[in-house]
């Protein structure tokens, strides 16, 4: 079973051999619990332990900021990886997508959106292309942001390769959303109202 918190586990160890991994991944090899918590100390570390249920127990010496981080990387995973009962459909496409394939794959996610389905998307750099693939992503929200939001923003997973996974807004969100249009169409009114005006009253 993994441990879902991912932390110091202090000087608490009840195993009395462990295999141990310093902060930058190389290992020990086994010692005493003792001889681990020496180590701890003296390089003012924290011991966390990464795998329970082998032989000797593994351990590893990290300092506050590398828990930290891991912890952070650990909630994004969480967070990006579906929730149980939800569909992930997933779709991937060159940077240099023309922009009717481009219109066709948007339609495709705009259907999925609707049946509540999370989509992952993921771009390719073409070769030759110099295309922003974060500039694509903006463009499908864009063609979908009635319904959808990212449930993990655009980031590069790769040398060349970008994802991004849309989702639906929850009815609260759409609130929001619609809300938000409502005053944005009402001050371009506003705006439109006061120009004719200002022409009316300058002929």
């Amino acid at each position: 079973k993994n441990k879902t918190a991912f932390g110091s586990v202090g000087r608490r160890i009840p195993y009395r051999i462990l295999h141990v991994i310093n902060q930058d991944g190389e290992s020990l090899g086994n010692m005493h619990r003792a001889e681990a918590l020496k180590l701890m100390d003296q390089h003012d570390l924290k011991l966390v332990l990464l795998r329970e249920n082998v032989e000797p127990p593994v351990y590893r010496l990290m300092t506050g900021q590398q828990i930290h981080e891991e912890q952070l990387k650990r909630a994004e995973k969480k967070k990006a990886s579906p929730r149980s009962g939800v569909v992930q459909k997933e779709l991937s496409f060159s940077s240099a997508i023309a922009k009717n394939d481009l219109e066709t794959k948007t339609k495709q996610i705009a259907q999925w959106i609707e049946k509540k389905y999370h989509v992952k998307v993921t771009i390719r750099q073409a070769k030759d292309s110099n295309t922003d693939m974060f500039l694509i992503f903006d463009q499908i929200l864009e063609a979908v942001s009635e319904k959808a939001t990212y449930l993990s923003k655009p980031k590069v997973i790769r040398e060349g390769a970008s994802t991004c996974i849309f989702r639906h807004m929850s009815d609260k969100e759409l609130k929001a959303y619609q809300k938000m249009e409502k005053q944005k169409n009402s001050t371009a009114e506003t705006q439109e109202n006061e120009d004719l005006k200002s022409n009316e009253s300058h002929q």
